[in-house]
């Protein structure tokens, strides 16, 4: 009886201390996750103990981890299926039970840093048995940082693949890439990225790497080739009729747009259709297609996600197609987890010109705001001002060249005074330009900032073009600064990112969402679709990693980057396109009023 009690003691102290008692021998990843990873508020919409039940897949690709086999290990997924969280729990497993010396790679640097506060921060502060052991950066430990945090027997450092620094040789165990799809095909001058991060880790038996990321173009998809290699496994569900195993794909989902709680998924083997709930209420497995993989790879989209429904991601569908090319690029690369193939094929610029129309007035109807872009070259301005509507619908208002010696003020004034104008709808409204961004990328950068910054009142506002470096992503908006000695604001715009968007719109072959409409004059003659269409995308290798980048067909090419500072003046107003900027609408905030509110919080 004793004895019994003793036992019952012992029980219940144990389990009263979990969260300070070092995890037994032989648990697997997912075995600790589920005893002692805490999910944080800011970082999860389900807070709390960590469940791996909640999305049974995961579970054989964190114990992959432990393999002594895997060496590696490759995950392609779509977004919401928890690919983060199984980064997270291999760090977390490593700091509390195998400390070692981690590398966690992001795209960026910043992205490392956003990495480190958002998410691996939360969940060391959340988790009792890793807060013992990291101490908090803010204390005078000086070994923890926001990129490098210490524990005894190890540390993790937080890198980003475009800072060759953050590569150099130091010993990594563990190696956890995350986004591979972002990274540049060179770190600096380094060579790639990953293969340096993957040298760091030769000198470790036991070494491991991971790599996780949503995929992106086909032919230069780090991801895919990585998992191409691998034993391309997918997560199968029986059948609830007939019990045949198969992966959940897309082409065999049935809906009826008109109706999206009847969404059904077709067995490939008896034809039976059933509803996401009978399916994913089935227990799965993972199937390897792959005999001749070189290591373990995964792939998963969001049909097997406990976080989306299917009617939700049917409806992303209909709405990307009615976007045109790129939104259902985004959508194939994050619902479905695959690759988008490009059909490289050159927009043919007498198509473009076959589609001019003639308005009724300066602003057709359907137009709700007005941008403008400014290009500078060293003897002109060539400006473009461009009607917005609902569903980013564009409308080329006016195409227009100012001629002069820009080391004088004459056309400086010039510019000013058209930037200035109004236009006029049918039913007698006026509209002003509520944004301008104006190259200061050329010979006269300078005068540039000279000319804006009186005027950032007036949302003119000088912006600086940037190329991706090696392949690195740059998004349309990709910074804000002060420069000296004017103090102008400058806007940083990826130029790359912004090209795909505008050749995108301009295959969208029907009016309505992200349709591009031209005027019958104005401006809009041949010269101007030959330069609207003057780059396409080519894929480059270097050494060996594939790469996409435009490259011009055509020397004059300034329709095509004026259209892209269009766009970008659209992000940086961020307005609602269902109202109706009128020029009373669209006044400028008083010079008193902070510039993070005229830049974060749109149109007023």
């Amino acid at each position: 009886m004793a004895a019994k009690r003793k036992s019952d003691t012992l029980s219940l102290f144990q389990n009263l201390t979990k969260d300070i008692l070092a995890p037994p021998p032989d648990l697997t990843v997912s075995e600790w996750a589920d005893a002692y990873r805490k999910l944080s508020s800011e970082s999860s919409a389900e807070p709390g103990q960590w469940r791996t039940d909640r999305a049974p897949y995961q579970r054989d690709i964190l114990d992959a981890v432990l393999e002594p086999e895997s060496e590696k290990i490759v995950v392609m997924a779509s977004a919401q299926v928890g690919k983060t969280e199984l980064i997270l729990n291999t760090v977390g497993y490593h700091i509390d039970f195998d400390p070692a010396p981690i590398l966690l790679m992001q795209p960026t640097e910043a992205l490392a840093k956003s990495f480190s506060k958002e998410r691996l921060a939360p969940m060391i502060r959340d988790t009792p048995v890793l807060r013992k052991k990291v101490s908090d950066e803010k204390t005078r430990d000086g070994g923890n940082t926001t990129l490098q945090k210490t524990f005894a027997g190890g540390y993790i450092a937080l890198v980003g693949a475009n800072a060759p620094s953050g590569l150099a040789s130091r010993p990594i165990r563990i190696l956890l890439a995350d986004e591979v799809d972002r990274f540049p095909v060179s770190a600096g001058t380094e060579g790639d990225p990953l293969s340096l991060a993957e040298k760091r880790t030769n000198n470790f038996y036991n070494r491991k790497k991971i790599m996780v990321s949503t995929p992106t173009i086909k032919g230069a998809s780090r991801i895919e080739s990585e998992y191409d290699s691998s034993t391309k496994e997918q997560w199968n569900l029986p059948c609830p009729s007939c019990n045949e195993y198969q992966p959940l794909k897309w082409a065999q989902i049935v809906f009826n747009k008109d109706n999206l709680d009847d969404v059904t998924h077709a067995c490939i083997h008896c034809g039976a259709m059933h509803n996401e709930y009978e399916w994913k209420g089935k227990k799965g497995k993972w199937i390897a297609t792959n005999d001749k993989g070189l290591y373990r790879g995964f792939h998963l989209s969001e049909f097997v996600s406990p976080w989306r429904k299917w009617k939700e991601i049917v409806s992303d569908f209909l709405e990307s197609k009615k976007k045109g090319k790129e939104a259902l690029k985004v959508w194939t690369n994050t619902s479905l987890g695959e690759t988008w193939e490009e059909d490289g094929d050159q927009i043919e610029s007498d198509a473009l010109h076959e589609r001019l129309e003639k308005y009724n007035a300066d602003v057709p109807n359907g137009v709700k705001i007005l941008t403008a872009a400014v290009d500078t070259q060293d003897d002109r301005f060539e400006i473009e001002v461009v009607g917005w509507g609902e569903g980013k619908e564009s409308w080329g208002i006016d195409y227009h060249v100012i001629y002069g010696n820009l080391n004088q003020p004459k056309i400086w004034n010039e510019l000013d005074e058209y930037l200035s104008r109004t236009w006029t709808k049918e039913d007698g409204s006026h509209y002003g330009i509520a944004c301008a961004c104006v190259d200061s990328g050329g010979h006269y950068t300078q005068e540039v900032y000279h000319f804006t910054k009186p005027r950032e009142v007036r949302r003119i506002y000088a912006i600086k073009g940037k190329g991706e470096n090696n392949g690195e992503y740059v998004p349309l908006i990709s910074g804000y600064s002060r420069v000296k000695p004017s103090k102008a604001l400058l806007i940083t715009v990826g130029v790359s990112d912004g090209k795909a968007k505008v050749m995108s719109n301009l295959q969208v072959e029907e009016p309505g969402p992200n349709f591009c409409h031209f005027p019958r004059d104005r401006g809009y003659n041949q010269q101007y679709f030959d330069g609207l269409t003057a780059e396409k995308l080519e894929t480059r290798y270097r050494q060996g990693v594939a790469y996409r980048v435009w490259k011009k067909t055509r020397e004059r090419n300034e329709p095509l980057d004026l259209r892209v500072y269009n766009t970008a003046a659209l992000e940086i107003l961020n307005p609602n396109l269902e109202k109706d900027y009128t020029i009373e609408k669209t006044k400028a905030p008083a010079r008193k009023r902070r510039r993070k509110r005229v830049l974060s919080k749109g149109v007023k």
